[in-house]
């Protein structure tokens, strides 16, 4: 991609705001904008540090007649961020080393449980395993649609959200949902949604029979 960007005189600009959440740190890409001389990372502290009430995040480049632009575009919108917004980011910063380690210890074990659900619910659900970051998309093979599905889950009190959050032309292909599993009470919600499996498995076998 660097390359066919270089050829052509092409910024790049990528959205980095789960990088540093990989459940393996030997995958972790470079940034952008360190990979390349017209590179634009863009990175928030909501994901990695889970600081979302912050509202502080970064554009880094080596462009610096790029980053003066960007500056007058959105001076009035930097000019003046929330000061307790700025001393809470310092704090957090400080700490991002066992910030990082903390929530990745959460996200692997909620993994670890997430992995297990869908290897015995094999047979209702399907996904491919996320390597970074605490989502994941999973596609019910049941006689539900992810709306269907959400809507019977939420009356249960388990939250999903379904490929309706997502996109407007949903067909039996890309009909998946979204979960979360970054949370320290995640595990209590996978066993409500093993329980809520396990009470209708036997009538979705039927339906789908």
């Amino acid at each position: 991609l660097i390359d066919l960007a270089k050829e052509h005189n092409i910024y790049i600009l990528c959205d980095e705001v789960y990088r540093m959440l990989e459940h393996e740190p030997s995958k972790r890409l470079p940034a952008m904008a360190e990979a390349y001389s017209q590179g634009i990372s863009v990175v928030t502290m909501s994901k990695p540090w889970g600081a979302c009430g912050v509202t502080i995040g970064w554009i880094a480049t080596q462009d610096c007649e790029l980053i003066d632009k960007i500056s007058d575009v959105q001076y009035f919108g930097t000019a003046c961020p929330s000061r307790a917004s700025e001393i809470q980011a310092i704090m957090v910063l400080r700490s991002s080393e066992w910030i990082l380690e903390r929530n990745m210890q959460i996200i692997r074990k909620n993994k670890a449980l997430l992995v297990s659900f869908m290897e015995t619910q094999k047979d209702f659900f399907e996904w491919v395993p996320p390597c970074a970051g605490a989502i994941a998309a999973i596609k019910f093979k049941g006689p539900l649609s992810s709306t269907e599905l959400g809507a019977q889950l939420a009356e249960e009190g388990i939250s999903i959200k379904p490929a309706y959050c997502f996109m407007d032309d949903i067909t039996e292909e890309n009909d998946y949902f979204r979960v979360g599993f970054g949370e320290e009470i995640m595990p209590t919600a996978l066993e409500a949604l093993h329980e809520f499996v396990e009470k209708r498995k036997e009538s979705w076998k039927s339906a789908m029979a």
